[in-house]
């Protein structure tokens, strides 16, 4: 029987909320579906390990560690208050951040990329239920206008890549997220 090619997952963020609840699961669960296998190294990173705003630290993370696939969770996240008061700021980093991780997925031939959106995403005056396909159908609530913005553009960027060169990249929104690693802060919790 032929072994199983080799996998590398680079998780951006990877420190985070969200990181560090996928590395807590890979490393301690019993069910061999979400449990690291023999044939993956995952590679979790920081802003330490590279600045994803900057392309030639991006490009360098991508050419140490040769991902097959990535699971983009970095972002420049904040409250309430620091969304509203930054909203260039939120979209221009997390804006470049995206569009440097999956440029360079594509240039380096990632199988599969898994990007983290936000429900702020969603249209401030919408209706209910609200899926996938109601994204775009105005714009976000005011509050998050900047990085609400910025989320979004990971599905265009996502559907863009697939069109023209026919990567595989995809995101998933996720609700209601807290617990261990969360900030908490009134001023800049997520």
């Amino acid at each position: 029987m032929l072994a199983e090619p080799h996998e590398v997952i680079l998780v951006t963020g990877g420190t985070g909320l969200v990181g560090s609840a996928i590395r807590h699961i890979i490393d301690t669960s019993p069910d061999p579906r979400y449990a690291k296998r023999p044939n993956e190294t995952w590679v979790f990173c920081t802003s330490r390990d590279a600045d994803l705003r900057d392309y030639a630290q991006t490009k360098r993370l991508f050419e140490t560690h040769r991902p097959t696939r990535v699971i983009h969770l970095a972002a420049l996240v904040g409250g309430l208050y620091n969304n509203m008061k930054k909203k260039a700021e939120f979209y221009r980093d997390n804006a470049v951040m995206n569009d440097n991780v999956l440029h360079l997925a594509y240039l380096m031939k990632v199988k599969k990329v898994v990007s983290c959106l936000s429900t702020c995403i969603f249209p401030d005056k919408t209706t209910y239920p609200i899926d996938e396909t109601m994204i775009h159908n105005g714009p976000p609530h005011e509050s998050n206008f900047g990085y609400a913005h910025a989320k979004r553009m990971i599905d265009v960027i996502n559907r863009a890549y697939h069109d023209q060169y026919g990567c595989n990249f995809t995101s998933v929104i996720p609700t209601n997220i807290f617990g261990p690693h969360d900030n908490y802060n009134l001023e800049d919790s997520h």
